[in-house]
């Protein structure tokens, strides 16, 4: 949802990145949850119709970007690639600090469509904060201990 939620918005500010989801854990590619695809029609946005990918070493580069929903899957990143570099967890860079946002996963239709708007809050200030990001990767630089 965070990655629809990002493309959305950075659509409107004719921005050139690439915004793409990446899976920590995929036993096998599937589909939305269809939770997930109502909240955003809801909000006239549409998750894009691919399957789940898992992260892999190709997803990391020099200009890649990694945020997470959760402290921990940043760390375990740095453990697992260790030329991950840029990573941080999406309230961390949008400047929220350690502020969680709840995992709908297996919650009803209401735990869905309150998480995409906390979501949406929160990729906002993001948003923001990529565009200024591009111009300032040294000051941000985060190699989790990587060198």
């Amino acid at each position: 949802m965070a990655a629809t939620i990002m493309n959305y918005l950075l659509k409107e500010k004719e921005s050139s990145f690439l915004i793409e989801s990446r899976g920590m854990i995929v036993l096998f590619p599937e589909p939305y949850s269809p939770k997930a695809v109502e909240a955003a029609k809801l909000r006239d946005m549409n998750l894009p119709s691919t399957f789940s990918r898992q992260l892999s070493e190709d997803d990391f580069g020099k200009d890649t970007l990694v945020l997470t929903m959760e402290a921990s899957q940043k760390d375990k990143i740095y453990r697992k690639f260790p030329e991950a570099r840029n990573v941080f967890t999406l309230c961390e860079f949008a400047g929220e600090g350690d502020t969680t946002i709840p995992n709908p996963y297996g919650g009803d239709e209401e735990k869905y469509r309150d998480t995409f708007d906390a979501l949406y809050g929160i990729v906002f200030k993001a948003a923001d904060a990529l565009l200024g990001y591009k111009d300032t990767m040294r000051e941000k630089t985060n190699t989790g201990g990587n060198q």
